[in-house]
């Protein structure tokens, strides 16, 4: 029998606390990388004044979701021409640390600071030490407890790799003792100290965070590249398979979604999404591909053989999709373009307007539990859950609710 999953990075701490001590959030999608946590006891109605907020305060530019180890939280900010890595106490939201390095975004005509200035990435927390991308292609590394840098590349001058159109914007992926960056192809730098491991330019990057996959006791880095989604080998780099699923732009900015099975589920504009399986003789081959099934820029969320994410572009509506087909089973307004976490069976959405909701989801339709708007803000980066306290930002502020109970 094969055996197929996501590798855990990190084994997951009991919660406690208000603000969720001890429970880990350390990357792109949590602890697993696909945006799913156990149950806990979330309020049932929040109230007409929504959630109690614990505290909010102003922050820079960027879209880098919050990580924690359970002590602190870290994230990634622009103040003018500078981009900084920040520590921060989770009761409170005080800055512990900071790290700051210049990286000024030149005007010009293959770059586009349209919707901000970034970094747009989601910092990577890995033996004590915290692994940023920025949005011009500086990859930092550095310590946990004080910020003390340990390493850094410049991507840009060092790999000549090209800037996205949007900036860089693909998470850091831990594969064993080293770090995978997607930009400008693949590249691997060793954690302890940056040094580089390897380096696979069959693809240019695109937007999108790359997974790590387990197939058959083989481990496999998988990732949306230009155009493309692949396969690569950890220890080497070397490409595995890759299949075509380009839009005009030549862009996926989602990150790959795997089954029970091990198959992967990709999307983007305009060319919708398709399921692939790398285990199998043809891992190239899609199994299916619904045209209609397009995700933009927010995650989605599976649960068993349904995939649950917000599609569509300039109109976006929360859909349920069968992995075993393809087929949507529906298709719901009600939110703007939204980012999920499951919580046990319940899902907490956060949408691009700032409207919060807890709801139910299931292949015959959603019901909104509870909802409040909690920012007026454009709020694109997705929520951090630690306990029963949600993390959230915008392109200004962060903040902290109480989702245990009702503003009193």
């Amino acid at each position: 029998m094969r055996h197929y999953g996501l590798i855990m990075l990190v084994v997951v701490c009991l919660c406690t606390g208000i603000a969720g001590a001890g429970e880990a959030w350390p990357q792109w999608g949590g602890v697993n990388r696909d945006f799913t946590v156990p149950a806990r006891e979330l309020a049932r109605d929040w109230g007409e004044d929504g959630p109690r907020e614990l505290w909010s305060r102003d922050l820079g530019g960027g879209f880098s979701a919050i990580v924690s180890d359970g002590k602190s939280l870290y994230t990634h900010y622009r103040d003018g021409d500078d981009e900084i890595v920040v520590s921060l106490d989770p009761s409170n939201g005080e800055t512990r640390w900071e790290h700051r390095y210049g990286a000024p975004i030149p005007k010009a005509n293959y770059l586009s600071t349209q919707y901000g200035k970034g970094p747009n990435a989601t910092p990577l927390i890995v033996d004590g030490k915290i692994v940023t991308m920025g949005f011009m292609g500086h990859v930092v590394c550095v310590d946990a407890k004080n910020g003390e840098l340990q390493w850094s590349h410049d991507l840009g001058k060092e790999l000549e790799v090209q800037i996205p159109y949007f900036g860089h914007a693909t998470s850091p992926l831990q594969v064993g003792g080293n770090v995978v960056i997607v930009a400008g192809g693949v590249h691997a730098f060793a954690l302890d100290s940056g040094k580089l491991t390897w380096s696979n330019t069959d693809f240019e990057g695109s937007y999108g965070s790359p997974i790590l996959l387990e197939t058959d006791g083989k481990p496999q880095v998988v990732a949306p590249v230009d155009g493309h989604v692949a396969g690569f080998d950890p220890k080497n780099g070397k490409t595995l398979w890759s299949k075509e699923h380009k839009n005009q732009w030549g862009t996926i900015l989602t990150s790959p979604v795997v089954d029970d099975t091990g198959r992967v589920f990709i999307s983007a504009s305009q060319v919708g999404g398709l399921l692939l399986d790398p285990a199998s003789d043809s891992p190239s081959e899609a199994i299916w591909h619904e045209e209609n099934g397009g995700i933009d820029h927010s995650n989605a969320v599976r649960a068993g053989d349904l995939l649950f994410a917000s599609m569509g572009e300039s109109t976006s509506f929360m859909t349920a999709t069968s992995l075993k087909d393809g087929k949507q089973l529906w298709k719901a307004r009600g939110f703007s373009t939204a980012n999920l976490i499951k919580v046990g069976d319940d899902y907490l959405l956060l949408d691009f307007e700032g409207e919060l909701a807890l709801v139910e989801l299931s292949g015959d339709g959603m019901t909104v539990v509870t909802k409040a708007t909690i920012n007026k803000k454009p709020t694109w980066t997705p929520p951090t859950l630690l306990g029963t306290t949600v993390y959230f930002r915008d392109e200004a502020r962060i903040g902290a609710l109480d989702l245990s109970a009702g503003k009193e």
